[in-house]
This record gives C-alpha cells, structure tokens and sequence, in this order.
C-alpha cells in the first residue's frame, strides 16, 4: 500500500524520522491506535508547512493528506502529543453546534469566556468533538508561508505576515479543541480537532 500511494517501493523507504514534528514536505506517517475515528491505519503524507505566530508561541503546522481523507493539519500539543484537526464548513458547524451560541465567539460586547455545547455528534465525527468547549483564546495572530523550523523567527517570518483573528475554545480535559480563524475580507475557516499520543504514530519515514 505504501508504495502505492507514494509511488516507491517499500525497500526503497528512506530512514525513518525520529518525531512526527520533525516532517517535512514528501515526508509521511502511518496512524494506529490512539488517532482519531477512521484515522486508524491511514497513511499521511506532508504536503505543506506553515507557521502561526500566537503570540507567546510559533506553531509549526504540517498540512497532510490521505487517500480519501481530504487534507488535515497537525501541529506539536502543548504537552508533547500531536494535534490533529480538520477543517469544517457551516452545514456541519451547525450539525455540531448551535449557530447563535456559536456567533457569540465573534461579538465583541459578548463575554470572552463563551462555552459551547455540542448537539450532536454526527455520523463521521466520532472522536474528534467533545461535550463541552470554553473559550481559551481571542487574539490576534499571524500566518506565515515558511517553515518556522528553516527562518528566522522575527525575521524571515515577518516578511510575509498575513494578519487574522484567532479564536480556540478547549474541552475540559483538553483533549479537544474548535479554532476560528478570521481574515480580512471575512473568509472564516473554522476547525475542530483532537489530541493523541505520540505512541498513535506507528511509523514515520522522512521522504528526503
């Protein structure tokens, strides 16, 4: 399968990466146990990085891709796991989520502590959502198209600043978040993502 879906044969797989963190481009890695639904035993492979400036830290997001999986991103938790999390649309904010308690996280006269209540969790989203979410983060932030692991942070990295509103809201027991980025013009991409071990990484390979 995997020299299928990356075009070499498995003898010809490069060594292996020691931290998932430490992906680049045409690098991949293979989930087991631990990740989130359908995840299990899917191949992802790095297609892109960027980086986000929150402030206090620099995010290094590793955009991937699986067979039928569509694109997803990945990032080093705040304790040493993986976050992984993926993209979702307004029909299926609305499916999770009530649209008017949702809304609340964008008004500025609004509480900046907004908790958000899951309906429901719809068929394909096992394992990535969670009851209960309270806001954590209202900020603004930068995007940037380099790799933080390559420039110079303060540097490079300021050259190409892409200035947005950041929201995160966390479980409780901060296995899951929602994000809510905010660009200029009012394009809105909102995210919702879980964590996992470390150990849910069953193989990593380099792809130099």
């Amino acid at each position: 399968m995997l020299g299928r879906l990356f075009g070499r044969h498995a003898r010809e797989k490069p060594a292996p990466a020691r931290h998932p963190w430490d992906l680049r481009p045409g690098g991949f890695l293979k989930l087991g146990f631990g990740a989130p639904e359908g995840l299990a035993d899917a191949e992802l492979q790095v297609v892109g990085v960027h980086a986000l400036d929150l402030g206090r830290v620099v995010r290094r997001v590793l955009a991937v891709e699986a067979l039928g999986l569509g694109r997803l991103e990945m990032w080093r938790g705040e304790r040493g796991d993986l976050a992984l999390s993926r993209q979702i649309d307004r029909p299926e904010v609305a499916r999770l989520f009530d649209l008017d308690e949702f809304a609340r996280l964008f008004d500025p006269d609004a509480s900046a502590n907004v908790v958000l209540n899951r309906l429901a969790e719809p068929a394909g989203f096992e394992g990535w959502t969670a009851p209960v979410y309270r806001q954590e983060a209202a900020q603004e932030a930068y995007r940037h198209e380099v790799d933080p692991a390559s420039e110079a942070v303060g540097g490079a990295l300021d050259d190409d600043a892409r200035a947005f509103d950041f929201y995160r809201l966390v479980s409780d027991r901060r296995s899951h978040a929602v994000e809510a980025h905010v660009f200029d013009g009012g394009r809105t991409d909102i995210a919702v993502g879980a964590l996992m071990p470390e150990t849910a990484v069953e193989e990593i390979w380099s792809g130099d």
